[in-house]
């Protein structure tokens, strides 16, 4: 039976993935990026500039031409050859802006553009599109969702936006207050991270993954149904740094895992709400405040049970 060469072969990038930029730049074939674009502490940025660097060094002493399977050039070397009109900024690679060439040679941490999105993508949420799943429950994609029902959303420099989902600000209902973790806290993945208020009772909410706190979204103190409101763009809670980034994602559910991960924690409302839960186990579409339609059932009773706290 025939095989496929390497130039038969065609791999598509998922949606919602984005290429690496080794990948981008043409110095391997298929490679998507896993680190949110931060390369500087990307393990496999690391082993390429090694790669190369080796390389060279034994290419140089050789004094021989390299074979084709061998890595002669880093990524920003590769995109240093195109003319400078085709330069794609990383914020054109990731997908930021639709258009922008590098003005800096690709040295990012001196650029004052680079400096200057920085600043704006960590303060502002980036919008994102949302969808209906199972009974009216949104799901927002490109997420990464904890069983305690709060969001993680990577961003580019290795950050994560973080916030409650679409089920617990339903099965919270309307919000009296907010308390965020204080900049500079480590919260860790599965612990209380911070807790809210209603009618007098407080809950504890988990992380979904581990990290230091680089900013808090303050227009909560003031206006906490904004997570009720937006909860996946302008309800947002906190910003962290994530010290096991990767680690915590395989402990998360995402695209097709969160949907049936949705599915079944709404089975397991209807099952336990009973009659007092008036929501179509079928279909229907959710109440925007659960706790308002389940007359005598014990509000921290399915906080817990749902909240895993």
């Amino acid at each position: 039976m025939a095989t496929k060469s390497k130039q038969g072969s065609f791999k598509i990038v998922p949606p919602g993935k984005k290429k690496c930029v080794w990948m981008e730049a043409g110095v391997v074939s298929y490679k998507l990026c896993d680190n949110n674009y931060d390369c500087p502490t990307c393990i496999y940025d690391q082993a390429m500039q090694v790669k190369v660097a080796r390389q060279k060094e034994a290419t140089a002493v050789a004094v021989v031409e390299p074979s084709s399977d061998k890595f002669t050039a880093t990524w920003v070397e590769k995109m240093m050859l195109l003319p400078a009109s085709e330069r794609k900024c990383r914020y054109m690679i990731t997908g930021e802006l639709d258009r922008k060439i590098c003005p800096n040679a690709y040295e990012c941490g001196t650029c004052s553009f680079d400096r200057m999105m920085q600043t704006r993508i960590q303060a502002e949420p980036i919008p994102v599109a949302t969808d209906t799943h199972e009974g009216g429950f949104k799901l927002a994609p490109d997420m990464y969702y904890h069983e305690g029902h709060t969001w993680a959303k990577p961003e580019y420099g290795g950050r994560v936006r973080v916030g409650l989902d679409d089920f617990a600000q339903k099965l919270l209902g309307r919000l009296s207050r907010i308390e965020t973790p204080d900049i500079g806290h480590m919260v860790k993945q599965g612990e209380a991270a911070f807790q809210v208020g209603r009618n007098g009772e407080k809950v504890q909410i988990l992380s979904p993954v581990e990290g230091i706190i680089s900013r808090v979204n303050h227009q909560l103190m003031d206006n906490p149904e904004l997570v009720n409101e937006s909860p996946y763009v302008d309800g947002w809670l906190f910003i962290v740094e994530p010290t096991k980034l990767r680690k915590n994602l395989k402990g998360l559910y995402y695209g097709e895992e969160a949907q049936r991960f949705l599915s079944e924690e709404k089975e397991r409302l209807f099952s336990l709400a009973n009659d007092d839960l008036m929501v179509a186990a079928d279909g229907g579409e959710s109440v925007e405040d659960i706790v308002g339609q389940l007359k005598e059932k014990d509000w921290a009773k399915f906080v817990r049970a749902f909240l895993r706290t």
